[in-house]
């Protein structure tokens, strides 16, 4: 399949994979006056980027902060991640309120897992897995040029000195002896020095365990998703639930009050009931429809 050239175009750029650089990037977004040109340069970082960081001689809080910072910026065919710490306060309180001493919390779509920070901090005597499509990227050198591979759908990218192409298009099988880039954040990494970061996806993943609370937070919504798929990653998340376990589905927009909403199944035999809503996030509407009448039912 051909790439689509505009998009080739949008998400390609040059690239130096500058710690220096990137911190200055990251400030001018913040500034109105040096954003649109910033932008307008089309400059890219690579994943390179985020062994550096990883690398660098930083307080783990700076580390942190950069790695989540460079994961929003780079491209890696269809890849896009946005990250940030403690970003569902609402939903991590309802969360700690049901959590049991030997429970097992999942948090999917964690991105770098800094989002799952605060659960981390504050929950004791349980285990807590952190899951993502993507856990990392691999690579491959050839010549003067570095040829990236997204482990999600195989897309290619290409790096070169100064510049990075981002193909969006599919490799088929990844070199058994390509390199790795752990996506997890080191500050995650150096803090919480047990927990795991796991492949896990939410339309057709299995743990070896069932959850007794599974997060899904900034996952599931109607961009990019359709009534149907996302009852099916409601389902799949049901079967990965144990009996009388909560699902906790979040989203932070601007538009809902505190930038939070979220709502909280519990299964009860093949269903979820849904006993808990804040904020009337987007997806009752279609949680209440007859499409997920046979899986989900109002509390009576």
């Amino acid at each position: 399949m051909l790439p689509d050239i505009r998009q080739l175009l949008l998400r390609s750029g040059p690239c130096l994979d500058s710690l220096a650089l990137l911190e200055f990037y990251l400030l001018a977004l913040e500034n109105p006056v040096l954003k649109w040109p910033l932008i307008l340069l089309r400059l890219k970082f690579s994943p390179d980027i985020l062994e550096k960081i990883r690398a660098a001689e930083l307080p783990p809080e700076e580390k942190g902060r950069l790695f989540s910072g460079a994961m929003t910026l780079f491209r890696s065919g269809a890849t896009y991640k946005t990250t940030a710490a403690n970003r569902s306060p609402l939903t991590d309180r309802a969360i700690l309120a049901r959590v049991r001493p030997g429970d097992l919390l999942l948090e999917t779509g964690v991105s770098d897992g800094i989002s799952a920070a605060g659960l981390l901090e504050a929950v004791k005597d349980a285990e807590i897995l952190l899951s993502d499509r993507q856990t990392g990227l691999r690579y491959r050198d050839r010549g003067f040029a570095r040829f990236f591979y997204n482990s999600e759908d195989g897309a290619l990218s290409l790096k070169i000195p100064g510049f990075y192409f981002c193909t969006g298009t599919g490799t088929g099988e990844i070199p058994a002896d390509a390199g790795s880039i752990s996506l997890l954040n080191p500050l995650v990494q150096e803090k919480f020095k047990a927990v795991k970061l796991i492949r896990f996806d939410i339309f057709s993943g299995s743990l070896p365990r069932k959850a007794n609370v599974i997060k899904c937070a900034n996952v599931l919504s109607n961009i990019g998703f359709s009534p149907e798929q996302m009852r099916d990653a409601v389902a799949n998340l049901e079967k990965n639930l144990a009996e009388d376990g909560w699902l906790f589905i979040a989203q932070n927009n601007s538009r809902y009050k505190g930038g939070e909403a979220f709502f909280a199944l519990q299964k009860s035999g093949n269903t979820l009931i849904l006993r808990e809503e804040i904020n009337e996030h987007e997806l009752l509407p279609h949680v209440r429809s007859p499409l997920f009448a046979d899986l989900v039912r109002e509390e009576r």
